[in-house]
């Protein structure tokens, strides 16, 4: 009894400082309503069910968990959803796992964006009516509902499928933003949703793929976070299109600090953004590259860091035998103690419709770059002191030194000790540069 009050005294303490935060995305989801099973499915079930019930199963584990300080640390909204994934779990059954799979991977897609979301479990059924669905999230405060109101898993010539039937309900405009059928088979489609071929548990990786990113899309077009960040990505690139992309440079600048890099094609350069004291520069360059497959591209020794944005999706037959041809990166470089000190970086192959599309579209990644202030359309004066000019700090410093200090970041912060404050671009130059270098290769 001393545990649940516990646990009870803690949902009663969110609902109330729930109305004091502004968590986005709100959703809330439902237990499947009306589930049926193949006559085949007895020993899955059975099997699921033990399964559940181990991991679930002690109380007084959950309860220490809940009142640890680890968890007394944790923001409202994530102690929100660890309760409800807990309560959710005690009574799941095996259909149940559709709506825990979607909070999960909701989670992992949202989270890095909307860090204060609130994404929660509820052993409720709805029979789907719209009139049920909004008086729920009227109780509940939520903005969505995921309501699955049928499920049935069955065979069919031998194969295995789970048919979903699926609503996203948003109480703001009171209507359906899904409300269809979704229908998986049971071949393992890797990735994300990588599951052991030919089994149930794949039929509901396959139906809740295409489902997700459905919810992912419709979600992010209504999310006022987002709406304002797009309207704010355009105003920015107009500034950058029209005072310092179309502005004339002065190319001489920059030929005596790389003209002896053979991996620099000046006849590239495109664009230069010197500071006021013309101690830091980073300049643009775009040209094409011969045709070239993944394995070529990743075994030639001209960069060591190379970002591909393929058109393509990654599940694509032939996805990686052809790399775009445009060819993207800037030089940066920092003048120290009368020395520049240079580097080529965020090289990237991309498919524009044509060289200048390209260039202005690469050019707008000073977006990404701390190029701005917080908020505004004005420059930001500490670019040239974050971001791609970044400098060592004192990892001592750092919050987290006491978690990660004597484990993962001790050599590193024994071998930077001696630059601390220092430019990185610097320091690395400073190195030895003598040691072969790592390939690595981000696939988009």
């Amino acid at each position: 009894m001393k545990h649940t009050s516990i646990l009870l005294l803690l949902l009663s303490t969110f609902a109330h400082l729930f109305s004091q935060n502004n968590f986005e995305p709100q959703i809330l989801i439902l237990a499947p309503s009306n589930v049926k099973y193949d006559n085949s499915m007895s020993k899955d079930i059975t099997d699921f069910n033990l399964k559940t019930k181990k991991a679930y199963g002690n109380k007084s584990e959950m309860a220490k968990q809940m009142n640890s300080s680890e968890f007394q640390k944790q923001p409202i909204n994530m102690k929100r959803i660890t309760v409800s994934s807990y309560y959710f779990g005690k009574s799941m059954e095996y259909g149940g796992q559709i709506s825990l799979l979607s909070q999960n991977y909701l989670l992992y897609r949202f989270y890095e964006k909307f860090p204060n979301l609130l994404i929660l479990l509820d052993t409720n059924k709805s029979d789907g009516s719209i009139l049920d669905l909004h008086k729920l999230a009227t109780r509940t405060q939520m903005q969505y509902i995921l309501n699955f109101p049928s499920v049935e898993f069955y065979k069919q010539d031998g194969e295995s499928y789970s048919k979903l039937k699926v609503q996203l309900y948003d109480q703001n405009s009171n209507v359906f933003l899904i409300d269809s059928t979704f229908i998986g088979n049971s071949l393992n489609p890797g990735f994300e949703f990588a599951c052991e071929n030919g089994t149930f548990n794949c039929t509901i990786s396959n139906a809740l793929s295409p489902l997700l990113d459905s919810i992912i899309y419709d979600v992010a077009s209504n999310s006022p976070t987002l709406q304002n960040e797009r309207k704010l990505a355009k105003e920015r690139a107009l500034v950058l299109t029209n005072d310092y992309y179309k502005k004339a440079f002065d190319k001489t600048f920059i030929y005596p600090v790389v003209s002896r890099d053979t991996n620099i094609n000046l006849n590239s350069l495109y664009q230069l953004i010197v500071n006021d004291d013309q101690s830091k520069f980073v300049a643009f360059f775009l040209e094409k590259a011969q045709p070239q497959d993944f394995k070529g591209m990743s075994e030639n020794k001209r960069d060591a860091n190379v970002n591909i944005i393929s058109g393509k999706s990654i599940k694509d037959s032939g996805y990686l035998n052809s790399i775009p041809q445009t060819y993207a990166y800037i030089v940066k470089g920092v003048k120290y103690k009368n020395k520049w000190y240079f580097e080529k970086s965020n090289v990237t192959y991309f498919e524009p419709q044509d060289d200048e599309e390209g260039r202005s579209q690469f050019f707008n990644n000073l977006q990404e770059w701390n190029f701005f202030s917080e908020g505004l359309t004005t420059f930001n004066p500490d670019f040239w002191e974050t971001n791609l000019f970044a400098k060592i700090q004192d990892k001592k410093k750092d919050p987290d030194w006491d978690k990660y200090g004597k484990s993962i970041w001790k050599s590193e912060e024994e071998e930077n000790r001696p630059y601390i404050g220092m430019y990185e671009i610097v320091v690395d130059q400073m190195k030895e540069k003598d040691q072969p270098q790592i390939k690595h290769v981000t696939v988009h």
